[in-house]
């Protein structure tokens, strides 16, 4: 059934598309004809001259002309032509017959009769087609009135931004008031028509001439997966004051039922910004967990007092470890495994920072608890030359550790680290060093007394740093480059002190590259610091051609151990008992304008084996025009187990009108796919359809009932339509591919 629910939806979007290309006429443009109103003279209209010309002129009395063949009115900006015109000066009135075009630089109106005003500068006409200059913007009306104060108000009429005879799409109502210059539009007894066929009756309806947004429906997305069933969400917008806007979207799901999704968004003082996101189904129909009711909260707020003090929150709730995996919810992923909730205040000047944080966290699925930070303050300051030519820093932070479970332990920390360095800098190189001291503090709770309860550690650092820059003129394949080499090197030494009676709170063993070789602490957090003696040399060439464009960038570097370093997570994690570390390199090369390769390898020269790499080619010729091939390897990433897997990105635009795009990630070790993701886009001037299919594994985070009977795979199937001229728009393919799991990453590292 669920296949032949996803045909169905693809056969008719393609039979749409087929019919859209037949009617749609690709040679027609989609840039409308500009606006030309100057308002370069400051006088009002009623005092403008009236320039005219005609093939004869007729005087009926002293202030009346009658202007016949060719007629050519001309007051301000405003332009009239016509077959025939009555022109009365006295009474400020003007009467036109024939092929009439009114024009007044924001307006294009075409009708067989005009009367107009130049006292009030207003107009009525029959029969009439209209044109909103500088948009795509037009229709037909029996009845229009257009005035200075109210814009147009159309009787019996329509409105479409189709450049077509016969629109794709247009909104019919007894009665439309449009109003060019704030770009809004409203309709009374509305009809949405699509090719001719009534899709929507709207009894009152407003909807924005240029991409502005007004309170009222927003477009409805159409989908369909294995999770959710057939689902249609169709968003409500309010837009409450310049400073508030709520969007609201019931969002039904055949196989769950009928989900409540509000956005609320807030702006005070143009420093205080924030919004509440609340996501609620009563009755999940399918969730195999004990409490059906599903929901999500989530508040974030940025803000400041002054030019000094900052502060921010974010807090998320969650009814359960399988919502994010179920609802496919835009403020998560299926992935995620923990939830952040955090609140922290700041202080900044140009001598002493401030932070007072408080950071919770809510695990998804079998995963430890972390710790929470209840709170953590920091205070820090830095001076630059502080005492003949030596440099100065401080950083201190005193920490609360809690956790949820009672049997582990918890504690305080208080951490002061004092540094002084004195940095040699010139064109040819720099030499940096420094001394830094390392002293904490803890006060520990530990439920099975197998840790101190007051542990004081002190540990110097020294630190010498130091690079040389050398380049040089290259000429290759009859062009000029320039190369530079620059070779770096590091000095480490820390003393070995026991920190085995020192929980583990907020450490863990840091990722390692080529960047990392040259890190003074090989432990995030503060519980571990760990020994060294050791001399960290590495290299770094660069290539710029003749414009100073960086085209090529190339680092190798290892870590030469002079000691071992036995200051582990435990007896094995962490300890050092080598010579050397991996080797690590990084590569960064752009080809010519459209082809790039970058990659990162960090390579055990002991065993002989790739502990680490990626490798991404692009080819990109346009954000709309781009593919891209990336393979990732971690070896031993948990218990002898390894990520092995490759993908390729890919987003083209055919022409104006169509744009593919499709990504698919492969597991080399299971031989199955994580991920797919394809789709497409038709664009008119004045519609555009875009349908995207998925199909994904279902992440399965713990052993609990909320996963129970999960499938391996999740398809879905989406489909959107924006009709231009009420509100939406199209996005570039790099964005249209951010949509998947993995998602494609712009090449970042160099420009060309």
């Amino acid at each position: 059934m669920t296949k032949v629910r996803h045909w169905l939806l693809l056969s008719a979007v393609a039979a749409s598309v087929s019919q859209a290309l037949a009617d749609e006429q690709i040679e027609k443009t989609c840039t409308p004809p500009p606006a030309t109103t100057s308002g370069a003279s400051a006088k009002p209209l009623s005092q403008e001259a009236i320039q005219t010309s005609a093939k004869k002129t007729t005087m009926e009395g002293r202030d009346a002309a009658l202007l016949e063949g060719d007629v050519q009115l001309r007051q301000g900006d405003r332009t009239l032509s016509a077959d025939k015109a009555l022109l009365d000066r006295a009474r400020g009135q003007i009467q036109a017959e024939g092929k009439v075009v009114f024009d007044d630089g924001k307006l294009r109106l075409t009708s067989d009769h005009l009367e107009a005003s130049t006292a009030d500068e207003s107009a009525q006409l029959q029969e009439v087609e209209y044109r909103i200059l500088g948009t795509n913007a037009r229709g037909k009306a029996n009845k229009l009135d257009v005035s200075k104060e109210s814009g147009l108000s159309l009787s019996g009429g329509n409105f479409t931004t189709c450049p077509a005879e016969d629109p794709v799409w247009a909104l019919e109502a007894n009665e439309i008031n449009v109003n060019p210059d704030d770009g809004w539009g409203e309709a009374w007894g509305a009809k949405f028509k699509f090719y001719d066929v009534p899709v929507f009756y709207f009894p009152y309806l407003t909807f924005p001439v240029t991409g502005e947004r007004k309170s009222g429906l927003l477009y409805p997305t159409f989908g369909t997966s294995d999770k959710r069933g057939v689902e249609y969400a169709q968003p409500i917008y309010w837009n409450i004051s310049p400073n508030l806007d709520l969007t609201f979207t019931p969002r039904y799901m055949s196989d769950r039922g009928t989900q409540l999704n509000t956005e609320f968004r807030y702006l005070f003082g143009g420093d205080d910004q924030g919004e509440l996101n609340l996501e609620y189904l009563g009755n999940d129909s399918k969730f195999t967990g004990e409490d059906k009711r599903r929901y999500l909260f989530n508040w974030k707020h940025n803000g400041r007092l002054d030019d000094n003090w900052r502060y921010q929150a974010d807090y998320t709730a969650l009814s359960d470890d399988a919502y994010f995996v179920d609802m496919d919810s835009h403020l998560g992923s299926a992935t995620d495994t923990q939830i952040t909730r955090s609140g922290a205040i700041a202080y900044l000047s140009d001598s002493w920072n401030f932070t007072a944080e408080v950071k919770d966290f809510e695990v998804l699925g079998d995963y430890p608890e972390p710790y929470r930070a209840l709170p953590r303050l920091t205070m820090s300051r830095e001076d630059r030359d502080f005492f003949g030519g030596l440099d100065f820093a401080f950083y201190s932070e005193m920490t609360a550790f809690d956790n949820q479970d009672p049997s582990r332990p918890t504690a305080e920390r208080l951490h002061l680290e004092p540094t002084l360095s004195f940095p040699l800098t010139s064109p040819a190189g720099s030499l940096t060093t420094e001394l830094k001291l390392y002293q904490t503090f803890y006060q520990q709770h530990d439920p099975s007394n197998q840790l101190e309860d007051s542990v004081s550690r002190s540990l110097p650092q020294l630190r010498i740093y130091g690079q040389l820059n050398f380049e040089r003129e290259l000429l290759f394949d009859g062009r000029h480059y320039r190369q530079t080499l620059e070779p770096q090197f590091q000095y480490l030494y820390l003393p070995k002190v026991n920190q085995s009676d020192i929980g583990l709170y907020d450490t863990t063993l840091l990722r390692e590259d080529y960047h990392a070789l040259f890190r003074n602490r090989r432990y995030s957090g503060l519980d571990r610091i760990t020994d060294a003696n050791q001399v960290t040399l590495g290299v770094t060439s660069r290539l710029y051609d003749q414009k100073n464009q960086e085209r090529l960038r190339f680092s190798i570097g290892e870590v030469f151990y002079l000691q071992d370093a036995e200051v582990g997570l435990d007896s094995t994690t962490g300890v050092v008992t080598r010579s050397t570390s991996a080797l690590a390199g990084e590569l960064d090369f752009r080809i010519d304008e459209h082809w790039g390769v970058s990659g990162t390898l960090l390579y055990d020269t002991d065993e002989s084996v790739t502990r680490r790499g990626n490798f991404t080619l692009d080819y990109r010729v346009s954000d709309n025009k781009l593919v891209q091939f990336t393979h990732r390897y971690v070896r031993d990433i948990t218990d002898d187990q390894n990520i092995d897997q490759a993908g390729i990105s890919a987003a083209w635009e055919l022409n104006h009108q169509w744009q593919l795009f499709a990504s698919h990630y492969e597991d080399l070790n299971l031989h199955r796919a994580a991920e797919t993701f394809a789709g497409f886009e038709y664009e008119a001037c004045c519609f555009a359809v875009r349908l995207t299919a998925r199909r994904r594994l279902n992440p399965i985070l713990s052993d609990g009932p909320e996963f129970s009977g999960q499938s391996i795979y999740d398809n879905s199937i989406n489909l959107e339509f924006i009709f231009k001229g009420l509100g939406g728009g199209n996005s570039s393919g790099d964005k249209l591919l951010s949509k998947g799991l993995f998602s494609y990453r712009e090449p970042y590292n160099l420009s060309y």
